[in-house]
C-alpha cells in the first residue's frame, strides 16, 4: 500500500494533550521510579547527545517491561510521538489489553500473519518515520530465552534501508527477565542495567547488512557489559 494511502488513524498520529501529559506522566514519573528506586536499573548512556527527530530504536527481548523502560529513555517532548511495535495476535486479544497497549503504552499493534492484516506492517511503520514519529523495535520478534539473544528477523534492515536518514539506536537490556519473569504478572525488585548505544547511521547498505550489523552491535554491548561485570580472579584462584 502507498505512503499516501495509509491512515494516519491506524497509528494515532494526533495525540490529544490529555494523553500527550498522561504518558509523559507514567515514563518520566511512574515508571522512571519503578525502574529506578524499586527495581534499581543502572542507565548507561553514551556520551554523544540523543538523536532529536524520529528514531528506530532496537533491543533484545526478554521481558513485558522492555518497552516500558526503553519509554523512560526518550526525550520528553518526543514520548507521545514513540511507538512500540507489539503483537495484534497476542496484546489485541480483548479489548482492555488492546485500549491499554494503545493508550498506556502508545504501541502499534501489528498483525504477524498475513490472514489478520489490514495493512503491510512494514508500509505502515514506514509512514509513521515519515510523519516524523519514532519506533521500538525488538527484531527478534518475540520474548526468547531468558538471557539469551536469538538472531535478529530482517524488519529493522526494512526499514532502515527505507529511512536512511533516520538514525537507528541500539539499546542492551539486561536483567529485566529476572523482575518480571515470563509469565509472572507481579514485579520482584532484582537490578539490572540499559545500555544505551551509540546511533548508527545507514545509506546504501543491503537489509541484510543492516540486520547483521545492527545485531553484532547488541551483542558487542552484551559482552562489554558482561566484561564489566566480571569479578577480577584472586590469586589463590589463578594458581
Amino acid at each position: 500500500m502507498p505512503k499516501d494511502r495509509i491512515d494516519s488513524k491506524l497509528f494515532q498520529a494526533h495525540v490529544p494533550n490529555g494523553r500527550r501529559w498522561l504518558l509523559w506522566l507514567l515514563y518520566k514519573v511512574f515508571w522512571r521510579t519503578v525502574f529506578g528506586l524499586v527495581i534499581g536499573l543502572r542507565y548507561v548512556r553514551n556520551a554523544k547527545p540523543h538523536p532529536d527527530g524520529p528514531i528506530i530504536y532496537i533491543a533484545n527481548h526478554n521481558s513485558h517491561l522492555d518497552a516500558m523502560s526503553l519509554m523512560t529513555i526518550v526525550p520528553s517532548h518526543r514520548i507521545h510521538l514513540t511507538h512500540s511495535v507489539a503483537a495484534q495476535d497476542f496484546f489485541g486479544t480483548s479489548g482492555f489489553r488492546k485500549w491499554s497497549m494503545q493508550n498506556l503504552v502508545n504501541a502499534v499493534l501489528i498483525s504477524r500473519t498475513k490472514d489478520g492484516r489490514d495493512v503491510d506492517p512494514i508500509e505502515l511503520l514506514d509512514a509513521m518515520l515519515n510523519e516524523g514519529h519514532s519506533l521500538i523495535l525488538f527484531p527478534e520478534g518475540t520474548r526468547g530465552v531468558p538471557g539469551l539473544m536469538a538472531d535478529f528477523k530482517r524488519g529493522v534492515g526494512h526499514l532502515a534501508s527505507r529511512n536512511p536518514g533516520v538514525p537507528v539506536v541500539p539499546v542492551y537490556l539486561d536483567g529485566l527477565y529476572r523482575n518480571l519473569p515470563k509469565g509472572r504478572t507481579m514485579i520482584v525488585p532484582f537490578g539490572g542495567t540499559l545500555v544505551m548505544g551509540d546511533a548508527l547511521h545507514f545509506e546504501g547498505e543491503s537489509i541484510n547488512e543492516i540486520t547483521e550489523i545492527t545485531q553484532k552491535a547488541i551483542e558487542k554491548m552484551a559482552y562489554e557489559l558482561e566484561r564489566e561485570n566480571q569479578l577480577p580472579r584472586s590469586k589463590n584462584a589463578s594458581r
